[in-house]
């Protein structure tokens, strides 16, 4: 229905009504004047700007229904204005209330998108360095060996295509994530514990020697524990082969009731922990789920880093 209609038929009644009760009955009342006529038409025209002013239109219909009331005019239909401006005031009242909850979900999808976009992030970052860092490894070896030792190079060769190709291959599953349109929130592959064997033989094939224990009953734990301790193991592992110029290091996944712990160690020399992301990002990953991490010198001499994480 047009905004137009609604103040013409409360105009329309009220001045009806209002003449017929000046008419009949109501003699002793004000006479009917230039500014009875003005307090009647005040409510119907406030109506037309119902929908941007709400409040200021009750405020009009009311106090002209006052004034009118008050000044002894023949009593009519002139609470019509009233009824009218609250029924448009109650109607655009469920606008906002609605329009706030459609912006409300928008905003939360947004953040949930955002929070999704920044996870796969941090699972590129990790992948990525982990991969990249083996394939310098070997890119070394093989340049060292390709004159005394060729058969060795062979063997460097293949790990680098191998590396090479997981990290394209988690690269593309990330594009393809974030390339989801909209605001919903994309989804990527979550990894779990079950990979870890393969990491480590991945770094054992760079030429660092890893023990690799596990103390306890093993479990199933839960997607983003799981996920958490594979990534920061994976992060560690990275940062011996980037930075600590160690030979051997080890990794002790431990069982306990309610938690998971490992402790990634080298016999290395890095020492102090080196700034970036790596590590700030083990600790987040930690933090998110309610547990630790902590890095620095192991007693013995290397670098080791520690974590319990609920589970």
């Amino acid at each position: 229905m047009p905004s137009w209609i609604l103040p013409i038929l409360v105009a329309f009644f009220q001045f009806v009504g209002t003449a017929g009760a000046s008419r009949w009955g109501h003699g002793d009342s004000t006479p009917q004047n230039w500014l009875s006529k003005v307090l009647l038409l005040a409510g119907p025209v406030a109506l037309l700007f119902a929908g941007k002013y709400p409040r200021t239109v009750v405020g009009v219909a009311i106090g002209a229904a006052a004034a009118y009331y008050s000044l002894g005019y023949a009593p009519g239909p002139i609470f019509l204005s009233v009824v009218a401006s609250l029924f448009l005031w109650g109607r655009w009242m469920r606008g906002q209330r609605n329009a706030e909850r459609r912006r409300a979900r928008v905003a939360e999808a947004e953040q949930r998108a955002g929070a999704e976009r920044l996870r796969i992030a941090q699972e590129l970052h990790d992948v990525l360095a982990h991969h990249i860092s083996l394939i310098n490894v070997q890119a070394g070896v093989a340049l060292h060996l390709v004159d005394e030792r060729p058969e060795q190079t062979r063997t460097a060769l293949a790990a680098i295509k191998s590396a090479s190709k997981e990290a394209l291959g988690e690269l593309r599953a990330a594009l393809d994530a974030l390339r989801n349109p909209g605001d919903e929130a994309p989804r990527a592959p979550t990894a779990g514990l079950s990979e870890l064997p393969a990491i480590v033989d991945s770094v054992r094939a760079a030429g660092l020697d890893v023990r690799f224990d596990v103390e306890g009953e093993p479990r199933e734990l839960g997607v983003a524990t799981e996920l958490a301790a594979l990534r920061i193991v994976q992060e560690s592992l990275t940062n011996v082969i980037r930075h600590a110029g160690a030979t051997a290091a080890s990794v002790t996944l431990a069982y306990d009731e309610g938690a998971l712990r490992l402790v990634v160690a080298d016999n290395g020399t890095g020492g102090v922990p080196v700034p970036g992301n790596g590590l700030s990002g083990m600790r987040e990953r930690a933090g998110a789920l309610g547990g630790t991490c902590t890095a620095g010198p192991a007693p013995g001499g290397g670098f080791a880093v520690r974590a319990e994480l609920p589970g």
